[in-house]
């Protein structure tokens, strides 16, 4: 950026500064609030003055919304009063000047117009969805209503040949390849580019395998003037009253979707929140309500869609100077959970799946295993920590010579998997995903798994981690030197350890992935997720789903 772009950026954040403080004040209101709290989103800095809460735009352009001119910014205001009046028309009041005159900040219009904020009616706190799902109070019986106020407005609005038309394939993959592309200047810290290149490839596989789905919904009505931004903190509840605001007023083709995309949203947030159990019943309510048995063939791709844009827009505000930095981190922190919630969707769709990484010591499955516990945002659970935990003994802390004679018995070996087993069963009972490390070195402890798994109907994986003898030997000598190992495996053990060791060549092919252990961390997982992909696809294809 050179120095005029400098300037001009210093230049806004002095304004954002300056609007922030003036909207601080109490003094500065009419109706002089005891206090004003201020939050921020990556467009937008809301005061909240009791009983009223206003909003200004900041003076961004991002691509997708341009707040650079005044004139936008109080178009857009009215706008967004007037779209929003749609679903809930008691929330907002007006739209007010903000004048600045011998260099003080006040509302009204004498003076030089600086800025326009959108006036609204404060909402009752702990009703709002978010709020309720914490206490606990959200209910098929509460969902029911929200979904009853949508369907209404959904048929209330029939759509125009003009929003029809942002249904067609092409344009739905303009605005999602549009959202990845924004997301890819993120990789790095927040964005891993391995499960990005993973959501990449499973759109661009959806896409391809379901033009007829996609001009079918077009031809059935179902693309409408909809909300364009439904997650639980826009939806309020109290005294049987549901309010849905804040929908996207900025861009209208970001509105102009399918039902099923707005459905998606609200779906995929309960599923951030961990309440997959939530997300499961509107999107069925939802797909008996519109009478649309189609909706639900489209969720998993829309919830992928709408886990990018939310990690793209918490990828934004992290980047915000003016932003406090416990929010920016905040904000950090759920790029990431999104992240992995939408490589989920691409690799599982929304149901639990567990991976199991396997190989022999010094393969680096560990490594591996809680990467992509990581990646995918998985709980893991790991064979050498539960055994040291059976024994008392801290997890890098290497048992003695005669401690290990008992930690790794035949009858100790079987009982550690056992646990394995049960953790396991007991995540995706409670719909849960779960990756497992331990060697798997004998065939019935994989037997065990392949059983138990089948029996609970959850998708599972062997991932085999392979290296040569040499790279094996080398780094179960490097071992020795590390205090950070949580396995007792040293070099000392490599030839009791390879007779030890049996390839998992009875497991299905649709089963099991062999990994070559040896490249760099990034092109494993890399090469992981490709090869998930194209296993879980033939798989699929093979089930007829």
């Amino acid at each position: 950026m050179d120095e005029t772009g400098n300037k001009h950026m210093a230049t806004l954040e002095d304004s954002t500064e300056r609007m922030i403080a003036f909207l601080r004040q109490p003094s500065a209101y009419p109706h002089r609030p005891p206090a004003v709290e201020i939050r921020q989103t990556h467009a937008s800095v809301l005061a909240i003055a009791p009983p009223y809460v206003y909003k200004v735009k900041k003076h961004v352009n991002l691509g997708f919304l341009d707040f650079t001119r005044l004139s936008e910014r109080k178009e857009n205001c009215e706008r967004e009063r007037r779209l929003n009046s749609r679903l809930c028309p008691e929330l907002y009041i007006g739209v007010l000047p903000i004048a600045s005159k011998d260099n003080r900040l006040f509302f009204g219009a004498e003076g030089r117009i600086v800025e326009y904020a959108l006036q609204m009616r404060q909402l009752p706190e702990g009703f709002f969805l978010d709020q309720l799902l914490q206490s606990d109070q959200v209910t098929p019986a509460t969902l029911d209503l929200i979904l009853q106020k949508l369907k209404r407005f959904y048929e209330e609005h029939p759509p125009a040949p003009s929003v029809s038309a942002y249904g067609e394939a092409e344009k739905v993959r303009e605005v999602v390849e549009g959202n990845l592309i924004a997301l890819k200047e993120h990789t790095g810290e927040i964005v891993q580019e391995a499960s990005l290149e993973a959501v990449q490839n499973y759109c661009a596989r959806f896409f391809a395998d379901n033009q007829a789905l996609f001009e079918k919904r077009v031809q059935e009505q179902r693309i409408r003037d909809c909300h364009g931004d439904l997650h639980l903190d826009h939806i309020h509840i109290w005294q049987g009253k549901v309010c849905i605001y804040d929908c996207i007023e900025f861009n209208d083709r970001f509105r102009y979707i399918d039902v099923a995309s707005d459905m998606a949203f609200l779906a995929m947030d309960f599923d951030f929140h961990g309440r997959p159990d939530l997300a499961s019943y509107i999107t069925s309510r939802l797909a008996s309500l519109l009478h649309d048995p189609d909706l639900a063939l489209l969720s998993d791709f829309y919830k992928c869609y709408r886990a990018c844009v939310r990690a793209k827009v918490e990828c934004i505000t992290s980047q915000e100077p003016e932003v406090p930095a416990i929010e920016r981190q905040r904000s950090r922190e759920k790029a990431r959970r999104y992240g992995s919630l939408a490589l989920h969707y691409a690799l599982f769709g929304s149901q639990p799946a567990v991976l199991v990484v396997c190989g022999r010591s010094g393969s680096g499955k560990s490594t591996i295993a809680g990467r992509l516990a990581e990646l995918l945002g998985w709980e893991y659970v790991s064979s050498d920590i539960t055994r040291k935990a059976l024994f008392d003994i801290p997890q890098h802390q290497r048992s003695s010579p005669e401690m290990r004679a008992n930690l790794y018995a035949q009858q100790v070996t079987d009982h550690v998997y056992q646990i394995l087993l049960n953790q396991t069963r007991y995540a995706v009972m409670n719909q849960r995903s779960i990756v497992v490390d331990a060697s798997f070195g004998q065939p019935r402890h994989r037997a065990l798994f392949g059983q138990g798994l089948s029996r609970a109907q959850v998708p599972f994986l062997f991932i085999e981690m392979q290296a040569s003898d040499e790279t094996l030997r080398k780094r179960l000598a490097k071992r020795d030197k590390s205090r950070q190992v949580v396995s007792d495996a040293r070099f000392a053990d490599f030839e009791l350890l390879r007779q030890l060791y049996h390839e998992p060549n009875e497991v299905a092919p649709g089963q099991l992935l062999r990994i070559n252990a040896e490249k760099a961390l990034g092109r494993i997982e890399k090469e992981i997720l490709q090869q998930l992909s194209v296993l879980i696809g033939k798989n699929r294809e093979q089930r007829g789903g």
